[in-house]
């Protein structure tokens, strides 16, 4: 093409051809349409946004509510240090506590517990589940080797334990008490609110083997290695008996709660304060010595 064809084109080209109004009212329609679509989206996103966002919160809240409700009960009941907490503690000092979660997933989701409840780092309780089978709350005690047991409606401590024995403790040798004895001790137990608050029978009556901080030849001044029965707690349709009330028979109330069937121990302080042991690590281990003038009565 030579320069003067290019110029005789260009020069008689129609810049501004005819739009087809078919094709434009059919454009036309198609951009309306995407934009009625994406307004609906819009509207769409946004409801959605308005009720997820409340209720994820909610269930934000819910979930930390529940979750969070077994450890800060357990901070409440031990708030005040009861005196059974006290004893385990100055027995049991910087031990690790066997009862926490053994799987590297129950430790982290313990810490994310403790994170997000006010109080835990520095509380006594520590690692608190929620027992479905009595209904307690379950929490460890910080630097022992003990857990302590709560009653979430009332929020008190009503069972401490530990796991071993301490050094300084030595057996109380103690008499059999008589039947009325048992039978006594039974009654009492039952008439916890507790105990009735969760449809307890009682199953079977043993006396605990008790132990001293006092060292040899000496006994709790108040004697309580002479009133001490457990009595064996268990439901309608349960196989063993799931909790065990050790009954302090002359103050004539219960005075440790214990999630376990089997047999106990019971270490008694000093000046104040209980705590239980399982049997299989309290029965025969420490020398036992005399008591001065028992009746083989209780």
């Amino acid at each position: 093409m030579t320069q003067e064809e290019l110029e005789h084109l260009l020069e008689n080209v129609d810049w501004e051809p005819k739009v087809d109004p078919l094709w434009a009212e059919t454009s036309l329609q198609r951009l309306l349409a995407y934009a009625d679509r994406m307004a609906v989206h819009r509207r769409h996103v946004r409801h959605w946004r308005l009720t997820l966002g409340p209720a994820l919160a909610i269930a934000l809240v819910v979930l930390w509510w529940t979750q969070t409700a077994p450890l800060r009960t357990a901070i409440h009941a031990t708030g005040q240090l009861p005196d059974s907490v006290r004893l385990l503690q100055l027995t049991k000092e910087n031990l690790p506590n066997i009862y926490a979660a053994g799987s590297w997933i129950g430790r982290a989701w313990d810490r994310a517990v403790a994170a997000v409840t006010p109080g835990a780092r520095s509380a006594v309780a520590v690692n608190a589940q929620r027992d479905a089978s009595t209904g307690l709350v379950r929490a460890g005690v910080r630097d022992t080797d003990g857990y302590v047991l709560v009653d979430p409606a009332t929020g008190t401590v009503v069972g401490t334990v530990g796991d071993r024995l301490p050094q300084q403790a030595r057996m109380v040798e103690t008499a059999i008490p008589r039947f009325g004895t048992y039978e006594q001790a039974r009654q009492i137990a039952l008439q916890d609110p507790v105990i009735q608050a969760r449809g307890y029978q009682a199953t079977g009556i043993f006396a605990p083997t008790v132990y001293s901080m006092q060292g040899p030849g000496s006994l709790p001044e108040d004697g309580t290695a002479q009133r001490i029965i457990a009595v064996q707690l268990q439901r309608t349709g349960e196989a063993t008996p799931a909790l065990t009330a050790l009954v302090d028979l002359s103050k004539r109330q219960v005075i440790q709660l214990v999630d376990s069937g089997a047999q106990l121990g019971l270490v008694v302080g000093d000046t104040a304060g209980t705590y239980a042991v399982p049997g299989d690590r309290a029965i025969g281990q420490l020398p036992p010595f005399s008591m001065e003038g028992k009746d083989g009565r209780l």
